[in-house]
């Protein structure tokens, strides 16, 4: 990212700064809206509700129906496999053929990744469980709408999930 934030969208901005918006963030939807993949949203987390504007919908569900909001990180590796001109060159003055087959041999190098959602889960107008994911890697402020959570409804927050297995 860079120094220099691009200007808010002038509709953007005066609905963020309506009274009662407590935190916004614009992210990528991942899954449970009804929108293209990667779709940008808007998030406004109000006293009374959340507001998720898509590209071409607006969706708004009560503070009553929300369950719970976390960030939730995952953690993956990659492995990339690389090989060397410079150590197939130095091997080759050092030992020469041999040296610059040794030197220039495949190498795997591992590196671990992570990525960060916003997972907002509600309960849906038939009355089942639902859940919103937005990618929050690069939008630390999405940690705001959870600690606001946390702040206002601690028993909600702090409820253990059951899983049927």
């Amino acid at each position: 990212m860079g120094l220099l934030k691009p200007k808010l969208d002038p509709a953007i901005k005066a609905k963020k700064e309506r009274p009662g918006v407590r935190a916004f963030v614009s992210v990528d939807c991942i899954a449970g809206l009804s929108v293209p993949a990667k779709a940008f949203c808007q998030i406004y987390y109000l006293d009374d509700r959340i507001e998720v504007d898509t590209p071409d919908t607006e969706y708004s569900i009560s503070m009553e129906r929300v369950r719970n909001i976390s960030i939730q990180r995952e953690f993956y590796e990659k492995s990339k496999i690389t090989s060397s001109m410079g150590g197939a060159f130095v091997g080759a003055l050092i030992a020469g053929p041999t040296g610059a087959i040794i030197g220039g041999r495949p190498k795997e190098k591992q590196m671990v990744h992570s990525a960060s959602f916003l997972v907002i889960e509600y309960t849906g107008a038939d009355g089942a469980s639902a859940q919103m994911v937005f990618d929050a890697t690069y939008t630390p402020k999405c940690k705001d709408m959870a600690t606001l959570f946390r702040q206002q409804h601690p028993i909600a927050a702090q409820a253990k999930k059951q899983v049927t297995l």
